[in-house]
């Protein structure tokens, strides 16, 4: 009885906080179905009177199809560039052994200890020089450049690596590319997972950089189409109709989180050989 007591309390306690913090997002997805008399009543109404999905044709038009691609364009560019500098990197660093490879390591050190806005202003003024304001190019390199943290997470990854399993390799006659594409990586796959998640998210969420190099409608990117809605002082556009733009650019991730949810726990667990 005291177990079963113990039970009931622990799931009550999971799912009281479990909802208090998906209350938002429950919000969030009622709040696209109401009216903007709905919306505007008080004390607030927590469910439409009548759901309205013209405001997801609203919010559709709004945010347009061009934009979405110009999102998903810049997210996977950044993610892709990413993981190609992180991983080859992070590998040489953990098992390859060269003169200087300490103050290599170090040098990835300093970009993290350095304020986001103290590298802004240098970034923009590079990007500038370069002809790169308003193009792809622009939005997305200096981002995928920022790789400090993904190099040495996985460098602390490939050093859990047994050294017998390199060595092997290398005795068989792979070279280093080969022992990187045929044995590292594949075991790698839980917490390349996680990082691509992580940065995934990271770039649909940025507003800053997207808003000084990527302003046009031609580069526009989500976050950019979404900030005048969470004002009506600078949009006519009825906040139902903004809840469910925010919905809509919330969908993607909710389905790159579902589909990488397994290796995404694996990589936080640190787990990486099976």
């Amino acid at each position: 009885m005291r177990l079963a007591r113990l039970r009931i309390g622990r799931y009550s306690t999971i799912i009281l906080f479990g909802l208090v913090i998906a209350f938002p997002m429950l919000y969030l997805l009622s709040g696209s179905l109401m009216s903007f008399r709905d919306i505007a009543q008080y004390p607030p109404r927590l469910f439409p009177t009548t759901p309205i999905w013209d405001n997801f044709i609203q919010a559709w038009a709004y945010l347009t199809p061009r934009t979405i691609l110009n999102t998903f364009i810049f997210v996977f560019g950044v993610l892709f560039l990413q993981l190609a500098i992180c991983l080859p990197a992070g590998f040489a660093l953990s098992k390859i052994r060269f003169r200087g490879s300490s103050v290599v390591f170090a040098l990835f050190l300093v970009p993290i200890l350095m304020p986001t806005n103290l590298i802004l202003i240098p970034t923009f003024v590079v990007t500038l020089q370069l002809g790169l304001v308003g193009t792809f190019l622009g939005l997305i390199l200096p981002i995928a450049g920022q790789a400090s943290v993904g190099v040495l997470l996985f460098r602390q990854f490939f050093s859990t690596l047994p050294d017998g399993l390199i060595e092997a390799a290398r005795i068989d006659g792979a070279n280093w590319f080969q022992t990187f594409f045929r044995i590292a990586l594949p075991l790698a796959r839980p917490i390349v997972a996680a990082y691509s998640v992580v940065t995934f998210l990271t770039a649909w969420n940025l507003y800053i950089w997207p808003l000084l190099v990527a302003p046009g409608e031609q580069t526009r990117v989500l976050t950019l189409a979404l900030a005048p809605l969470a004002t009506t002082q600078f949009s006519n556009i009825s906040p139902s109709v903004g809840f469910a733009a925010a919905v809509i650019a919330m969908v993607p991730v909710l389905i790159v989180f579902v589909v990488f949810q397994k290796w995404f726990t694996r990589g936080i667990a640190g787990t990486g050989l099976e």
